[in-house]
């Protein structure tokens, strides 16, 4: 399939509830938050990790990942000798015979060739490798890109709670040791991202490439079963299509919770707001650029615009907005 020609923009809302989104290290691993404003916050790091794993889940063979150009390229890899792979020894696992006797320009350009060929997160969200000593990097600039920080549409009350561990504590224990985690009882968080047709002519970012990271991120969110991830739902992805060189920006701040039953941190779920969509509707209405809304929503999510309430794909084709269901 072609290379895309178009402008993208990505707004994904998910919900996490009883769970850890985000969690700090440098702070307890506490769910990460504005300290100003009370907000959960999700770094672009987590959101490309869950697209990264859903991708590994679809195929346990890497020489089969390699051949159909769904490799991995930033994962956790092993040296020859059992130790965790730096930077450099994971270019070196993609040179191969492609680098034989290339130094320089040369080599650098051997490794882009193998990784945007193999790689489809290399293609999406770029990549940063060293070569080793007076070799240059491959620096690559990714088109697919989510804000540094994506945030919930409410306030929020992180809470610490105890359990109990499995194991005792100490040798001479005669009970089990209690476990504490930090979790966030509620948060609907909205995520943004661009798809920018231009650099994606450097990676080759085809129409597939962006239908599996629109696919990653609805089925890699509901498909996270850890320990702290446990609670998160897909809710609505909107892919919103453009001329080349336009996006409308700042969806996220163009929604607002409504009707809502309680104060922000006692929200629990879907049924204690709606969404407004109504200024993000009529912004969309008057910019011409917008050439198509590409729309995924489970029905749980109540949306209003005015006076109406729906389905987000409802009350844009009611706003005269051409809409097509997602199929993913």
């Amino acid at each position: 399939m072609s290379v895309i020609t178009n402008r993208y923009e990505i707004l994904f809302l998910y919900e996490a509830k009883d769970c850890n989104p985000n969690g700090d290290p440098l702070d307890e691993n506490r769910p990460r938050t504005d300290p100003e404003t009370g907000e959960a916050t999700v770094s672009d790091v987590r959101i490309k990790r869950t697209v990264r794993d859903y991708f590994l889940s679809l195929e346990p063979d890497v020489e089969k990942r390699l051949a159909a150009g769904r490799e991995v390229l930033i994962r956790d890899t092993l040296k020859a000798d059992g130790h965790l792979a730096e930077g450099k020894d994971r270019a070196e696992q993609f040179l191969g015979e492609a680098a034989k006797g290339k130094k320089g320009e040369a080599k650098r350009q051997a490794l882009q060739d193998a990784a945007l060929g193999g790689c489809i997160d290399a293609r999406l969200f770029g990549a940063t490798l060293p070569l080793g000593p007076k070799e240059p990097s491959l620096q690559l600039t990714g088109p697919a890109q989510f804000s540094a920080f994506n945030r919930s549409l409410h306030r929020v009350s992180p809470t610490l709670v105890q359990q109990t561990a499995a194991y005792a504590g100490s040798a001479s224990a005669n009970q089990k040791s209690f476990a504490e985690r930090w979790l966030l009882p509620y948060a609907l968080i909205a995520a943004y991202g661009v798809v920018n047709e231009t650099a994606a002519r450097t990676t080759g970012l085809t129409e597939t490439d962006l239908n599996l990271l629109l696919e990653g991120l609805w089925r890699g969110t509901a498909a996270l079963n850890t320990h702290s991830k446990l609670g998160h739902d897909p809710l609505l992805l909107v892919a919103a299509q453009y001329q080349p060189g336009y996006r409308l920006g700042a969806l996220p701040r163009r929604l607002a919770l409504s009707e809502k039953t309680g104060e922000d941190t006692a929200l629990r779920s879907t049924r204690d707001f709606q969404l407004d969509v109504g200024e993000l509707l009529a912004a969309w209405c008057d910019y011409p650029a917008l050439t198509e809304l590409r729309v995924m929503q489970d029905p749980r999510l109540r949306c209003r615009s005015g006076a109406q309430s729906g389905l987000l794909a409802e009350l844009a084709g009611q706003a005269g907005l051409k809409v097509t269901a997602l199929d993913l």
